[in-house]
């Protein structure tokens, strides 16, 4: 008799110490919408929780990585077996690959800390390198002299691209070397180099906008920024 209930109290005791919550991610720990388009912003995916412990699984916090926002799961506590879903926003920009991440802390004694990661590859028809943005900066912009900088412009898509209507904003800020309408062929691209000579110093802002026929990308802005050194041979 007594070690029947010895065998009992073992039983008993070891069931308790095994007895505990167990957060599960349907589907693995990543989500991937694999390529997408800027246009394609921002990307929606609903992700599911199950509870495949013992005891009552506790969501306690959900941080979403700077770039996505992640909603708050539909249910904080799931009773053993029980399943919640969490709704998640991508916003997208850039190309190629490009990652974030989600955490969820749970009273999982194993996985107390679990990072969720967004993924997707960005392909864009039309690329400017090495940024939209054209920055004037440093000792080599001084008032009264010229000063140029240059990106490149390149058709990443499998079609030919027309690009044309060249603008600038100002108009008569920048000088630019490319021509008012050309074309580019799948993996071509173009070197564009803007030159300004500035009359005074501070800062300056402008914007280059080209047309195109790429149902994706009917224009390319290209920001110009800069700041212009006083030169002390011009009395400003």
């Amino acid at each position: 008799m007594n070690k029947l209930i010895a065998l009992m109290l073992f039983v008993s005791i070891s069931f308790v110490s095994v007895a505990q919550p167990k957060f599960i991610i349907v589907g693995g720990d990543e989500y991937n919408w694999g390529k997408v388009k800027p246009m394609d912003s921002p990307l929606k995916a609903t992700v599911v929780f199950r509870n495949e412990g013992t005891e009552n699984l506790i969501i306690k916090k959900v941080r979403a990585a700077c770039g996505c926002t992640a909603v708050k799961p539909a249910k904080d506590t799931l009773p053993p077996g029980d399943t919640t879903v969490m709704d998640v926003e991508l916003r997208i920009s850039g190309n190629g690959l490009f990652n974030r991440t989600v955490t969820i802390e749970t009273n999982d004694p194993n996985k107390k800390t679990t990072t969720y990661r967004l993924v997707c590859d960005i392909v864009r028809d039309i690329i400017v390198k090495p940024s939209e943005f054209m920055s004037f900066r440093g000792d080599k912009i001084v008032a009264g002299n010229e000063a140029a900088e240059t990106i490149f412009i390149k058709n990443n898509s499998k079609k030919n691209i027309k690009f044309y209507d060249l603008q600038v904003e100002p108009p008569d800020l920048l000088r630019l070397t490319i021509p008012n309408e050309f074309t580019l062929k799948p993996n071509e691209e173009i070197e564009l180099t803007a030159r300004v000579t500035p009359l005074k110093s501070g800062p300056f802002n402008a914007q280059i906008i080209i047309k195109t026929d790429n149902v994706d990308n009917p224009n390319v802005t290209i920001g110009v920024h800069g700041h212009v050194n006083p030169n002390p041979l011009l009395n400003e």
